[in-house]
């Protein structure tokens, strides 16, 4: 049996999380769950920490002042050092483009997200963007050992380094230097704007992208509107001990109705999960199924169509 924390967040989290457990429990898969809401960070931060993964939806917390935001917060108390953000098409699922398969590394612990601002003087702020070289060693190493392990071909560093000389330019010499270590896998560059009209013209082109914290966040969001929104770009966040399945975005009751969630992002973020704890079969069959059932035109409110989020469930654990 695998013990698993589930935060089910705010919005369309509780209904998501609570489908998800039916389709988990229709896979078969032994799983108990240690249900949170998260927004008692220290007890959710704690429960993770035990089990040593946690699924976790959106939590709409308000903003506090001179306090970095809650989700910042929360993988900070986590220890994440990184993001996997695997973004690829999903049979049924509309999209702009199709044949992309990217995976986005990003750096998760620094860059502008450290939350260093201050006034200079009335009307003139400074955001301080902080780059070291241990953070650019670690997101460019494991982007690498992704892509070897994977059987990928090309890894990408995304910076703006023809600007911040200083910070971009270290990330992106970290990049090169550790290309070296990696003959079998190409190794170039891209300016992030650059990639940005790229990824819109032709996103099927790229492999790994390996980011800071900004980039990715910008680049990962870009590539995932190509290929068909939020359900086809799930988060995997990595710390010493602990992997955090994180839904980055909620959608709340009054906008889609009281069983109008989409809870295709939630069934992406699992069968990650699954593939996690050793269940890739299960994974497989959950894939499956989910496009499947878009193929069969059950989509969502937020995803073009009008399908309840519990015939959405009913419609995949038939196809499982």
């Amino acid at each position: 049996m695998h013990t698993i924390t589930l935060i089910e967040g705010d919005g369309v989290g509780p209904q998501v999380a609570a489908v998800t457990q039916d389709v988990v429990r229709a896979l078969g898969v032994d799983i108990r769950w240690d249900v949170q809401d998260g927004h008692d960070i220290e007890a959710a931060v704690a429960s993770i920490k035990a089990n040593g993964v946690g699924l976790k939806a959106k939590v709409l917390a308000r903003a506090v002042p001179k306090q970095v935001p809650y989700t910042v917060r929360f993988r900070r108390s986590l220890g994440i050092e990184l993001f996997e953000r695997h973004v690829h098409n999903l049979r049924g699922l509309p999209a702009r483009a199709q044949g992309v398969d990217i995976m986005v590394v990003r750096e998760a612990t620094e860059d502008i997200y450290a939350g260093f601002e201050h006034v200079v003087t009335p009307g003139v702020y400074e955001s301080i963007k902080v780059t070291t070289r241990a953070a650019c060693e670690r997101v460019h190493r494991h982007a690498f050992e992704w892509a070897r392990a994977n059987g990928r071909k090309r890894v990408t560093t995304v910076h703006k380094a023809n600007i911040m000389k200083k910070a971009d330019g270290m990330f992106l010499a970290v990049g090169n230097t550790m290309a070296a270590e990696y003959p079998d896998l190409v190794h170039d560059d891209v300016i992030v704007d650059a990639l940005c009209m790229q990824l819109v013209r032709r996103p099927a082109s790229f492999d790994v992208l390996v980011c800071g914290n900004l980039f990715g966040d910008i680049v990962s969001d870009c590539a995932a509107g190509m290929a068909g929104g939020l359900a086809v770009a799930t988060a995997i966040g990595r710390g010493p001990g602990v992997t955090l399945f994180e839904n980055t975005h909620s959608t709340t009751i009054d906008v889609v109705g009281e069983d109008g969630a989409n809870p295709y992002p939630f069934f992406g973020l699992t069968c990650d999960l699954l593939r996690h704890l050793g269940e890739a079969k299960s994974a497989d069959r959950l894939r499956h199924a989910c496009e499947e059932a878009l193929l069969a035109g059950l989509l969502p409110l937020d995803a073009g169509g009008n399908t309840p989020c519990t015939a959405v469930r009913d419609g995949v654990i038939a196809r499982l």
